[in-house]
């Protein structure tokens, strides 16, 4: 056995196993998929950690346990397509293509998106379409989205965001609540005949997701 698949190993069972990731599809996919293979050579010893990776000023790849429970949380379904918002390195993409119909990767940086591009094609991933475009905006020409996650937490989702929603479509997000902190809670916003209903999931702390905030439009359950 290798170091990297003994490291995962201990990642499901010391991280996964004990903070509640039930879904043994999932599991099997975490398994199945080397993290390592995604990762610049200086982080490759930190593939397996609890830790959230810096790898940019303003960026972050959340840890695996953290995209374990946004995951299973969404309910994923075979033929689902997802729009993932804030790709980093592909290897959120490659976990979500093993459970779902197709994943849209968007990415505002044009180095992690290059070179997601070229990890999602060196591993033979086939329904990954990685898109170079901004957080905010998504991607309206693949849209309507069953699924839609925000790989960092935020404010509240943008209008345009929730606009892509499929009806009875899902939005993930952890929406940041104490500013000094860097705390976020995850919420689940549903929409259902065009209307918009949130749902709180659980606590889940992860880095934020810089957006451009000039011309923002964020939703508000108040409007």
């Amino acid at each position: 056995m290798s170091t990297f698949q003994k490291m995962k190993e201990n990642m499901i069972a010391g991280q996964f196993l004990p903070g509640l990731i039930k879904d043994e599809n999932l599991l099997n996919v975490f398994n199945e998929i080397d993290r390592e293979k995604y990762l610049p050579n200086e982080l490759k010893h930190l593939a397996y950690s609890e830790i959230n990776i810096k790898v940019a000023k303003d960026r972050h790849l959340i840890s695996p346990f953290c995209l374990a429970k946004i995951i299973e949380k969404s309910s994923i379904k075979s033929q689902d397509v997802v729009l993932l918002v804030g790709s980093n390195y592909g290897y959120e993409s490659a976990i979500i293509s093993k459970i779902s119909s197709a994943v849209m990767a968007l990415e505002e940086d044009i180095n992690f998106h290059k070179q997601a591009d070229i990890n999602i094609k060196t591993n033979l991933i086939d329904n990954v379409v990685n898109i170079n475009g901004s957080f905010l905006k998504g991607s309206e020409k693949f849209s309507p989205y069953d699924v839609i996650i925000l790989l960092g937490s935020g404010k509240k989702p943008s209008e345009e965001l929730l606009h892509q929603l499929a009806n009875n479509g899902r939005l993930m997000i952890c929406e940041n609540f104490n500013a000094n902190m860097d705390e976020s809670k995850l919420f689940m916003y549903t929409k259902t005949n065009k209307n918009i209903f949130k749902e709180f999931i659980c606590d889940l702390n992860i880095p934020k997701l810089i957006f451009d905030e000039e011309h923002r439009n964020t939703f508000s359950l108040e409007n």
